[in-house]
């Protein structure tokens, strides 16, 4: 039998490769080990969490897989070989019920391994929603407008204390989206980058139907009135990627300005993992086909020529 370090490097990376692949090439984070030190490589039991089951995969799918990460432990040159592989062979979706895990998962796991991910789903709408329940956003918003023919300046004023806080977790959520952005920005080789932002478009970051708009509109906007033309500009700074997907906007021109200047070939627009349509109107599809979109279901795809200057 062979000794292993007797093999090519690039017939050692095929094996790694082999080792750490998960069935569908998509893993989940993040792991739930606190404090861990990634210098010393992932966590032993770091798995395909099913903790967001449903979301990425169909609800009755077993999603927990592991990921042969203690493979890593084997020894310090397999280790130090063998980690950006281990980031690099999959796509690595991040959904978590509280938004700040993605960050600090993302700063924890160090720029050397941040650098190795070459596919990167976000989902920070999935935060949100469970923003919005454990904050009760929607009774508030309710009340807001249940306020709102009052006359008393007493119940004037409690409705006013309402918008400041469902505005105030709106900018923080932003905030934190555009500094997870900045993160990524600083340091990665990524060649896909998918990113779902809370809100669909022409509905607040909520998805709540509130006729009077008491709150900014859409996320994914470049508004300079606002704190989320900051969103757009955060992703286009992760320059280098070859496709980028975003969910979801009708802002196609906006979309595709931002894809072109982070250098991507490809450009994608997709609802939400659960949606199965692109909710467009015949107007609609007919405009985005004749500006060199393909439609297919819940997706649309373009391919970008750079513009000649």
């Amino acid at each position: 039998m062979a000794n292993f370090w007797s093999l090519s490097p690039e017939v050692r990376v095929v094996i790694y490769r082999f080792v750490f692949q998960q069935p569908d090439d998509q893993l989940l984070g993040l792991s739930r080990e606190p404090a861990h030190n990634y210098d010393n490589g992932p966590p032993d039991n770091w798995i395909a969490d099913s903790r967001q089951q449903g979301l990425v995969y169909s609800s009755d799918c077993d999603r927990v897989n592991f990921t042969n990460s203690r493979f890593l432990r084997t020894c310090r040159m397999i280790n130090s070989e063998a980690t950006p592989v281990f980031y690099g062979t999959n796509k690595i979706n991040i959904y978590a019920e509280d938004n700040n895990e993605i960050f600090y998962w993302l700063l924890d796991i160090g720029k050397h391994n941040r650098r190795s991910i070459r596919r990167l789903e976000i989902g920070w709408a999935y935060g949100i929603e469970i923003q919005s329940a454990r904050n009760n956003v929607y009774s508030i918003i309710e009340k807001i407008a249940d306020l709102e023919s009052k006359q008393e300046q007493e119940k004037q004023n409690h409705r006013n204390q309402l918008i400041d806080v469902v505005q105030k977790l709106e900018k923080n959520a932003v905030r934190l989206i555009i500094r997870t952005l900045e993160l990524l920005a600083l340091n990665q080789d990524l060649i896909g980058l998918t990113i779902y932002l809370p809100g669909e478009d022409g509905g607040d970051m909520w998805d709540i139907p509130n006729e009077n708009l008491y709150f900014e509109h859409e996320v994914f906007s470049n508004a300079a009135r606002n704190v989320y033309a900051c969103i757009p500009e955060g992703i286009r700074k992760i320059t280098g990627i070859k496709t980028l997907t975003i969910g979801y906007t009708k802002d196609i021109e906006l979309a595709e300005e931002i894809a072109k200047d982070a250098g991507a070939e490809e450009l994608i627009i997709r609802v939400h993992p659960l949606g199965n349509s692109l909710t467009l109107d015949q107007e609609e599809r007919t405009r985005w086909i004749g500006k060199g979109w393909r439609l297919d279901q819940a997706t649309a795809y373009k391919k970008l020529v750079r513009d000649i200057e």
